[in-house]
């Protein structure tokens, strides 16, 4: 009898900014799982990138790689080409005829689905784009239950053929004593702190946060700190001028803008009495889970996105209200402290119910039943 392919992997996009796809590669080496990038940044320009991974494909497979996972698409984009009518599909059309010749040479596909569409377009229509991509995987991956369902309404795909395994436990650095922490951050000890972090994108909703707390009344006072960098230039400003109103207000509200280490997010986090994602949308955050992980409050709002996180886990509050989240924002901060233990005890478990173990070891069993189905 012969015996099936040993899995060899090649992923993609390289992100090593996200903690995802580095905590599973270092967990698939731990049982023994082969991977590695398919380079798409050998030079400065995206284009020329995708145009050469037909060529990267190639030389994948004279290694032994045999399986491809796909993540996120967004290396595909070409972002000039959105500027003129006439080319404008051609990124999505290479796209799929790069899944087509890494099929045709042997490669089976498997994509993880970290959320249906992109948060930020890829191509002239993400939808069409998405139809290759799920024509030619093999196995297809959601992070949670409510991911699955949704992927396979609008792609009319039939439920058996998508798996979910959960993201594994978030990994928790040095954790600085609290009053340190605060000291870094100037914030008075009895003051309470509301925190934001990660990349400051529109669909985080950074800006209704900050919306909000120029809504509540004087009392009770609190300070916010936001830490990380908003790539869309027209929005940072909108986010600077919302934080420089509230300081006119006279809150303690401050923006540490750019990269940060893994060492200022877990001071950030020690520090904090209350984590504030008001996502406009979503499917799934590794920064709302690192923010569970830690012990701290998190508030986040009723979307069925996010139906999967216990509701004993965390403060929901009503979205479809101007006033939803400025009411959650002063019930939080005066929340009783025996509800704040509750909370984040029923967090904490939910974020450590899967470790990367379990995740690797739930991977590698899809990619063992790829490799054995005939190309």
């Amino acid at each position: 009898m012969t015996r099936p392919p040993v899995p060899k992997i090649l992923m993609t996009p390289k992100n090593e900014e996200n903690p995802y796809l580095p905590l599973l590669r270092q967990a698939l080496r731990e049982i023994g799982v082969v991977s590695d990038w398919l380079a798409t940044e050998l030079t400065p320009s995206q284009t020329l990138n995708t145009l050469v991974l037909p060529a990267e494909l190639v030389l994948g497979r004279l290694r032994g790689f045999n399986v491809l996972h796909l993540h996120w698409v967004y290396r595909f984009a070409w972002n000039w080409a959105r500027r003129l009518p006439l080319v404008r599909g051609l990124p999505r059309w290479w796209f799929g005829l790069t899944l087509w010749f890494a099929s045709a040479i042997g490669f089976r596909i498997v994509y993880t689905s970290h959320e249906p569409l992109p948060l930020a377009p890829t191509f002239d229509n993400d939808v069409a784009g998405r139809r290759p991509l799920l024509k030619r995987s093999r196995a297809v991956i959601t992070i949670t239950e409510d991911a699955k369902r949704r992927l396979c309404e609008m792609f009319n795909l039939d439920s058996e053929l998508v798996e979910v395994i959960p993201e594994g436990a978030p990994v928790v650095g040095p954790v600085p004593k609290r009053e340190d922490a605060r000291r870094g951050l100037d914030v008075s000890t009895a003051m309470p702190l509301v925190v934001m972090f990660g990349h400051l994108d529109p669909y985080k909703g950074v800006d209704l946060l900050l919306e909000a707390a120029i809504d509540l009344p004087p009392a009770p006072e609190f300070a916010i700190r936001l830490l990380g960098s908003a790539a869309n230039l027209q929005y940072a400003n909108r986010l600077r001028g919302l934080v420089e109103r509230l300081q006119e207000q006279g809150r303690d509200v401050r923006w540490e803008r750019g990269a940060f280490s893994d060492d200022d997010l877990e001071a950030l986090l020690a520090a904090a009495d209350l984590v504030a994602i008001p996502f406009r949308w979503i499917t799934n955050s590794t920064s709302l889970r690192v923010a569970m992980s830690r012990r701290v409050p998190v508030l986040v709002p009723g979307l069925p996105e996010l139906g999967d996180v216990p509701a004993e886990a965390v403060l929901r509050y009503d979205y479809t209200t101007k006033m939803g989240l400025r009411d959650a924002l002063a019930a939080a901060l005066c929340a009783p402290p025996e509800e704040v233990a509750d909370r984040v005890a029923a967090a904490y478990v939910w974020t450590t119910a899967w470790t990367w173990h379990d995740v690797a070891i739930a991977t590698k069993a899809i990619y063992e039943r790829v490799l054995q189905v005939a190309p």
